[in-house]
């Protein structure tokens, strides 16, 4: 039996029948939306644990028993402005998987068309546009520093490169 220690709107504090303090919170669903240049729609958000701008990708928490593959186009809706004409399961994430009691449900989204809906946000977010081949030079400049999102990115790629789509771009040695 676990007993609630503490909670807030979107985590709450739990102790095992042990003792151990551990976090829960909902599910989450997220999407590495690809456009047909093969670039990566990012969004750009406040973080409030950090006190800046994060590097994200659209998606958000799920309710019970709630569609993944709905609520993945919803907050692509909302986020970027895009709807996904194909969603494809790329995995399950657990962010922390000690402490943390979150899943995180990646998907591939492709065949986007502009379908924006108004988000439930109370800032704008911003969109940054990064080509699935080179995303790594924003983890290398410090840019994208979200484990989740890294994590996703390269599913991403390896399941693009699965299918036949060369995802690494030109070598370095044609670009002599």
């Amino acid at each position: 039996m676990c007993a609630v220690a503490d909670e807030s709107d979107y985590f709450q504090l739990r102790r095992d029948s042990r003792g151990d303090v551990y976090v829960t919170s909902d599910d989450e669903v997220v999407v590495v939306a690809i456009d047909a240049n093969s670039e990566v729609l990012l969004a750009v958000e406040p973080s409030p644990a950090f006190g800046d701008e994060v590097v994200v990708l659209p998606g958000g928490t799920l309710g019970a028993d709630e569609d993944q593959r709905e609520r993945a186009n919803l907050e692509l809706r909302e986020e970027v402005g895009y709807q996904a004409g194909r969603l494809d399961f790329l995995g399950e994430l657990r962010p922390w998987s000690k402490y943390l009691a979150v899943r995180t449900f990646v998907y591939l989204g492709r065949d986007l068309k502009p379908s924006l809906l108004p988000g439930d946000e109370d800032y704008a977010i911003g969109i940054l546009r990064v080509p699935l081949r080179t995303f790594a030079t924003l983890i290398a400049s410090g840019r994208l520093r979200d484990a989740r999102v890294i994590a996703a990115l390269y599913l991403a790629r390896a399941f693009l490169d699965a299918e036949g789509r060369h995802t690494e771009g030109p070598s370095a040695e044609s670009n002599r």
